[in-house]
């Protein structure tokens, strides 16, 4: 069920103009209890700029012009795909952006809910959570970069996860879809993920468990394998793993047909052929629907499902917006 809250927001005359020029994108940043409100395509910009480490930024649907991100904040979306049952539109970030959150910060950086066909750039970042999240690339830029203990749930990476090989960057992955033809570094854990991708080469000191592996190789001695389906598409790769736990399935096997090939659309759902040839450690089946974190793309944040901006002011010169908001409960 869904519960709806609704927010009324009194602002000044003097924003009337741009409030009802731009009312259908809107960011709103909670500081400590008091909620501002920022409007148009600039508006995660402006809320970013306003907050501090610790506050939370929600986005309404719509495309925002992206932002470098410098303080943890929690930045909410209203999701990365169209909700068909409630025809909510996803909240799109527009350009490339990077992530630089100091060593020194004790917040945690959360994004939640957005869809994204640029580059991201991380710089630093430390004990960050992505969660129902659409990226192209994510790229650790440099040796003096990293991303050390970020965690992935329910995200789609659809190009390249790029990051290296120092012992700063490490990463959870947890029913995720990762259509990639690169994914570099090591120190990662592999839960029920679906890996597609014309080639697709695996990391130093990493896990995989329970995933669907498809066009890969790997020559990597120092990974381990537990209760994977993979299928070598290409002959001129191999795929080595370290045990027996793993089953591997001829590519022109019927079972597995609706797998290959990426589209944001696809769902990626086995089907019972495909759900009999093996199973994860845990009993349930492997991939990206398996295990106690099923993937679901809708967001568990309060999305901003509409707005609406009165056409005249008040007496006393204020602008009424009425604002609704629903969670889950």
């Amino acid at each position: 069920m869904k519960k709806f809250i609704v927010l009324f927001v009194a602002v000044m005359a003097m924003f009337a103009t741009t409030a009802k020029a731009q009312s259908s994108l809107l960011a709103t940043l909670n500081h400590e209890g008091t909620i501002s409100t920022f409007y148009g395509t600039n508006a995660l910009q402006q809320a970013h700029a306003a907050a501090a480490d610790g506050d939370v930024i929600t986005l309404s649907s719509g495309t925002f012009q992206s932002v470098n991100i410098t303080k943890a904040v929690t930045l909410r979306g209203a999701g990365m795909v169209l909700d068909a049952a409630t025809q909510t539109e996803p909240t799109v970030l527009a350009n490339d952006f990077t992530i630089d959150i100091p060593d020194e910060t004790t917040q945690r950086l959360t994004i939640e809910g957005i869809y994204t066909n640029q580059n991201v750039s991380i710089k630093k970042l430390k004990n960050a959570m992505f969660l129902k999240d659409r990226f192209r690339r994510i790229y650790i830029a440099s040796s003096q970069s990293y991303g050390k203990d970020l965690t992935f749930i329910h995200c789609r990476i659809t190009e390249e996860y790029f990051g290296n090989n120092d012992s700063n960057n490490s990463a959870v992955f947890q029913n995720c879809l990762l259509n990639v033809n690169n994914i570099v570094g090591k120190n990662y854990i592999f839960n029920n993920c679906l890996f597609l991708g014309k080639t697709t080469n695996h990391c130093y000191n990493s896990e995989y468990k329970n995933c669907i592996i498809l066009n890969s190789y790997s020559t990597v001695s120092t990974s381990t394998y537990y209760n994977n389906l993979y299928c070598r598409y290409n002959s001129n790769y191999k795929f080595e793993v370290t045990n027996n736990t793993n089953v591997e399935v001829a590519k022109d096997n019927e079972a597995i047909k609706n797998l290959f090939g990426y589209s944001d659309d696809n769902e990626y759902k086995l089907t019972e052929a495909a759900k009999g040839l093996i199973k994860g450690t845990d009993g349930t089946e492997v991939g990206i629907y398996g295990g106690n974190l099923p993937y679901a793309p809708t967001p568990t944040n309060p999305q901003i499902s509409k707005f609406n901006v009165a056409a005249k002011t008040t007496a006393d010169g204020k602008l009424s917006v009425d604002i609704e908001v629903k969670s889950a409960e």
